[in-house]
Order: C-alpha cells, then sequence, then structure tokens
C-alpha cells in the first residue's frame, strides 16, 4: 500500500542504498541480483508510521492520573510527576521507543522537559524530532539568560543524537509559556532556527484562561506556585492571540488545536501552521472534538498524534487513527480507513516537513516501510487500509533507511529484557 498510489497485489519493494528504487507487482520489479530477497508472505507492506505528537518521558504514567476535565486533570498531572526523577524519565522514554517501534512507528516527534527521547529514539533505530520544552512566563534579561540556557541544552543533545534524530524546541503552551519569553525563542539564533512544536487550543479551559483569566487551569496552575501566562493582544480566542503576538512561526506543529474556528484556521493556513491531531486524549480530557476537516478544507496540513499514555493510548497509531475515525463520526463525518491511515503516514510527513522524504512508499523516498500481518480469516477481497488498522492485524517488522530495525516482532537493536526491567523498577518508584 504505497498511501499515495493504488494498492498493488503480489507487490514488492526494491530498497538499494537506504532509498526505495521501486515499488510494484514482484514479477514487474527491475532485475535485482545484487540485492538479499525478503519473502514477507501475507503481509501489508505500508510506510512507516509517523507519530506527529508523543511525550516519550511519561509513559510509565499510564492510569497514575485520573481522566477528568483537561484543567483539572493536569492540576493532577503535574502534583503526580513532581518526584519522577530524571532516571526515570530517561527509562519511559527507552521503554516508548521500543512500544512506539513495535507498534509499527518508524518516525516520531517528541516533546519533553529533559531532552532523553534523542538518545531513545535513535538508540531503537527509529527517525525522530525531539522537542525540548520551554516553560516559564520570564521577561527582561530573565527570558534571554533562560533561552541562552535552553540553547546549550540543546547543542549538547544535538551532539548525542544519532543521524535520524533531529532536536528541536518546544514553547510548552500559551498558558506557561508567556509571550516575551516565546518572542525570545523565536529570535535566538539558536532556538529560533530549529523545528518547533507547542500545544494550542486544545481545551475550553485554555479559551477561558486566555480570554478571561479564570477556570480550572488557572486554579491548577497555581495549585503549584505558578501563575498562568497571559496574552493581552488579539482575541477571543488561543490563535488569535498567539497571531497578534506574531507568536506563529512557519512550520510550527501545533499539537490538538480542537478550540478552533474558521477564523482560526485562515491564520493557520497563512503563517503555514501545521496541525498534530490527538483525538484519543482529547476525548479522555473533555476537550472536544478537533475539526480535521474544516482545518484541512481550509488549506491547514493535518496529521496523528498519540500523545502519551497519561492522558492517552500506548503510542499506537493504529489505534489513534481507529479514535480519529469516531471522532469524525461524531462530527457527522463518514470515516474513511484509507483517509485515517494516510492521516498516519504522509500527512503526518507533511506535518513535520518530511514529506520529500517519508510517509509513502514512492521511489526516491527513504526506504521507511512497515509489514503487518492480516488477521486470520481477513478476507482476501477486504479493504486493505481496514485490514491494515484493525487491531487483530499484527506488526511484524519494520524498516528504517533499509535497516529492518524490527523482525518478527522485536527489535533489532535493543536489549528488550533490560528496557523493561528498567521501566518496570521505574514504575514502581512513581506509584
Amino acid at each position: 500500500m504505497p498511501v499515495e498510489g493504488p494498492v498493488v497485489r503480489d507487490g514488492g519493494v526494491l530498497l538499494r542504498g537506504g532509498l526505495i528504487e521501486a515499488i510494484g507487482r514482484e514479477r514487474d520489479l527491475p532485475p535485482c541480483d545484487d540485492v538479499p530477497v525478503t519473502d514477507m508472505g501475507d503481509a501489508i507492506l505500508v510506510p512507516g508510521l509517523v507519530d506527529s505528537h508523543c511525550h516519550l518521558e511519561w509513559a510509565l504514567m499510564g492510569g497514575l492520573v485520573p481522566d477528568a476535565r483537561f484543567g483539572e486533570w493536569l492540576g493532577a498531572f503535574v502534583h503526580r510527576t513532581a518526584n519522577v526523577t530524571p532516571a526515570d524519565r530517561q527509562a519511559a522514554a527507552r521503554y516508548a521507543a521500543l512500544v512506539a517501534l513495535r507498534s509499527g512507528t518508524t518516525t516520531l516527534a517528541d516533546s519533553g522537559p529533559s531532552g532523553f527521547g534523542v538518545t531513545a529514539a535513535g538508540d531503537a533505530g527509529l527517525r525522530a524530532v525531539v522537542h525540548m520544552e520551554v516553560f516559564g512566563r520570564d521577561t527582561g534579561t530573565e527570558a534571554r539568560e533562560k533561552v541562552t540556557r535552553h540553547g546549550e541544552a540543546l547543542l549538547a543533545a544535538r551532539d548525542q543524537a544519532g543521524p535520524r534524530v533531529r532536536v528541536g524546541v518546544s514553547p510548552h503552551s500559551p498558558y506557561t509559556v508567556g509571550p516575551e519569553l516565546w518572542a525570545q525563542v523565536l529570535a535566538d539564533p539558536i532556538l529560533g532556527d530549529c523545528a518547533m512544536a507547542a500545544h494550542v487550543a486544545e481545551s475550553p479551559d485554555e479559551v477561558m484562561l486566555l480570554d478571561d483569566g479564570i477556570g480550572p487551569l488557572v486554579d491548577a496552575i497555581r495549585s503549584v506556585g505558578r501563575d498562568p501566562a497571559r496574552w493581552p493582544g488579539g482575541g477571543p480566542g488561543v490563535v488569535s492571540r498567539l497571531e497578534a503576538a506574531g507568536a506563529l512561526a512557519p512550520g510550527l506543529v501545533a499539537a490538538h488545536c480542537v478550540q478552533v474556528d474558521e477564523g482560526d484556521a485562515a491564520m493557520l493556513a497563512d503563517h503555514d501552521v501545521r496541525v498534530a491531531h490527538c483525538p484519543h486524549s482529547n476525548s479522555r480530557l473533555e476537550c472536544g472534538d478537533a475539526p480535521i476537516e474544516m482545518l484541512d478544507a481550509l488549506g491547514v496540513v493535518v496529521g496523528l498524534g498519540t500523545d502519551s499514555p497519561a492522558s492517552a493510548g500506548a503510542y499506537d497509531l493504529r489505534d489513534e487513527a481507529r479514535w480519529a475515525a469516531e471522532a469524525t463520526a461524531r462530527r457527522g463525518g463518514r470515516p474513511v480507513a484509507a483517509e485515517m491511515l494516510a492521516l498516519a503516514t504522509i500527512g503526518s510527513a507533511r506535518v513535520l516537513g518530511m514529506d520529500s522524504e517519508i510517509g509513502s512508499l514512492v521511489p526516491g523516498k527513504r526506504a521507511d516501510i512497515v509489514a503487518i500481518r492480516p488477521f486470520e480469516g481477513a478476507p482476501v477481497e477486504a479493504d486493505p487500509s481496514l485490514v491494515v488498522l484493525d487491531p487483530r492485524s499484527q506488526v511484524v517488522a519494520a524498516w528504517v533507511d533499509g535497516e529492518q530495525v524490527l523482525d518478527a516482532g522485536a527489535s533489532t537493536r535493543l536489549d528488550t529484557p533490560a528496557i523493561v526491567a528498567d521501566a518496570t523498577e521505574a514504575r514502581q518508584r512513581i506509584m
């Protein structure tokens, strides 16, 4: 399934030098006597899945923060994670990369406070963008000093990154980062020139805070001894305030974007801001359903993200695609499996600005491929997109740059027992 192109029955992919050289029916591929042949048997080959927004460092928080409306949940999450150590977050990131790989993800965009996703993704053989988070209402000299320190940390993280991992920055959100600090990030020669992500217009509580300075999100932030950030210009709404402050940088990955209207969508499109759609988290935290059809119609690029087990599932984009289908149905749409799969592949690749490299099986692109074994009894005539997204079908193999990083459902690079043991110990400490 190339995603960009028709399904090829009895198909094959010719890989050479880390690139896709040709796709087509096996018997029609160019002569390839100089390369080994891998017969996957009864399997569907799809592009490696692309997670446009996740938090690897919170992999061990599943079930530890009760579901609630967003503002209340965030307050509980901040208190619950106050004693999580860097070692715990590192163990979590390594475990999360393993889980994502086993679920068919070959590229991910991580946002985290420590940057542990850099080595976690690199060691697993994944392609990644790791956005190192910035928080604060700092102004003046304090803001400049914080940005300088963050730039130094980012450069140090780049030194640890392998060839498939890029390091970026994330002003966390408009309610945790003030307009002056955000502006300093954009103006910095290091931070302002790298990939950027932020949480934007996620919940009604966020809109209430920025528009009126009230609500459960205000209470949650103040409960940990901080004040929420405020954006006095523009409005009403989150996107218009960011736009008025010049915070909508081209290429910004805006996670969630649930509380947006057509005017907001036009602003996002005008500034080439892309949206990471996280329907599972949106539903669990009572944020609403992101209007992705409207965003798409107005020219906003939309992809799919998994967020984290703290608020959603376990880095499984096929599961997230099923949540996306349910959200589409709630909005009165008719979800199409092929479109949901496209969200998790070429859509997310476009969000990350990587669609010339990955996201579809097209000659000249990187050889990032996943093999999925259809569930027992899957009809031969069935829509292969439905079969791929069916939870009974199994991810059995994955390649990144033509390197097989998953074989028979197991990582070819990682010491899986050690990673699981470390994560289990960290989880017990957290609990």
